[in-house]
């Protein structure tokens, strides 16, 4: 049996490296060196990843009808029901020993288990939120996101504790980017649910009746990061913003791309707007960061990109189409 079932693809890198950036930042807030905390930050990852885990597997699992009437590929409809039954019970019993590893964090403890009921809640019968408009979309922003990001926040806080503007700021900013995130996926798949008669949010509201709600999400995401960014802004963060949006500029002038907020088009090359920033720029902002102010930083940097390469090459890579495209003109 292959570890496809974890469709970690599909998270490792648009849900771990947002997470470990604000890991990342809270630790430099505090004036920590990232060097010497790393493994905590490490283990912390550790536990959301067991969760990721099962909220795929359960997701899969629940959705079998229905894939299987969109024609639609399901990694658990190949699985015999006695490894369904073994995969579900060992993300459960580990998610319980990081729980109890975690205690007697209170704060972070809850962080942790909310995450755990809202997804469960979001996928399995008879509740199943997915299916319920407005409360799929928060389950799966706030489980994905909310939750995970406050228990990054509240788990590596300082004897001082928590930095409330921080803390509630980073919460704010992580529902809303959630919300982005899921609303994208389901418009994204609206087709498809279409198809299987799966009620969700956007399968019953048309995507050009959505502008005005994308613009108030992605407005409020918006000034939740700023922030965020002023409470760490440097030169590095700085220098950040002013790549990316260089970025944008080149995508769109060289390579016709549409830049987008939630909904997308389905033959144009796009870009959902900031996206790019939490994934690449923003969290080597933080590493350069670290690595001038601390020593062996470095190494976090180099294993950060072998981890997670993908949507630097991808940004790197349209940078150097655009630029033999310009040359050529």
């Amino acid at each position: 049996m292959s570890f496809k079932f974890t469709r970690a693809t599909e998270w490792w890198e648009y849900k771990l490296v947002p997470l470990l950036s604000i890991g990342y930042a809270t630790l430099l807030l505090q004036h920590e060196s990232l060097y010497q905390t790393i493994l905590k930050l490490l283990w912390l990852l550790a536990a959301i990843i067991i969760g990721a885990v099962y909220v795929s597997v359960i997701n899969d699992l629940t959705d079998i009808t229905e894939d299987a009437a969109a024609g639609k590929l399901n990694r658990m409809a190949k699985i015999a029901p006695v490894w369904r039954i073994i995969l579900v019970s060992s993300c459960l019993l580990i998610g319980v020993a990081f729980g109890w590893m975690i205690y007697p964090d209170y704060l972070s403890l809850f962080c942790y288990l909310m995450a755990w009921i809202v997804f469960s809640l979001y996928s399995i019968p008879p509740v199943r939120l997915k299916k319920r408009g407005i409360w799929g979309l928060l389950c799966d922003a706030m489980g994905a996101h909310l939750f995970p990001t406050l228990f990054i926040v509240s788990s590596l806080s300082g004897p001082s504790g928590i930095n409330m503007p921080w803390f509630i700021a980073g919460g704010l900013w992580s529902l809303f980017y959630g919300l982005r995130g899921i609303l994208w996926h389901q418009f994204d798949d609206r087709s498809n649910d279409l198809l299987s008669g799966t009620t969700t949010f956007a399968s019953k509201i048309e995507p050009e009746n959505f502008i005005t709600a994308e613009i108030l999400i992605f407005g409020l995401e918006a000034v939740s990061f700023s922030v965020l960014l002023f409470l760490i802004w440097n030169s590095w963060i700085f220098l950040s913003l002013v790549l990316y949006f260089l970025v944008i500029w080149i995508r769109k002038a060289m390579l016709d791309y549409q830049l987008c907020l939630i909904i997308t088009p389905e033959s144009r090359p796009h870009q959902l707007l900031t996206n790019d920033y939490y994934l690449v720029f923003f969290p080597l902002a933080l590493l350069f960061t670290a690595v001038c102010t601390t020593p062996y930083s470095w190494i976090i940097l180099c294993c950060h990109l072998v981890l997670f390469p993908g949507k630097t090459i991808l940004v790197l890579k349209d940078v150097y189409i655009s630029l033999k495209k310009l040359i050529k003109t």
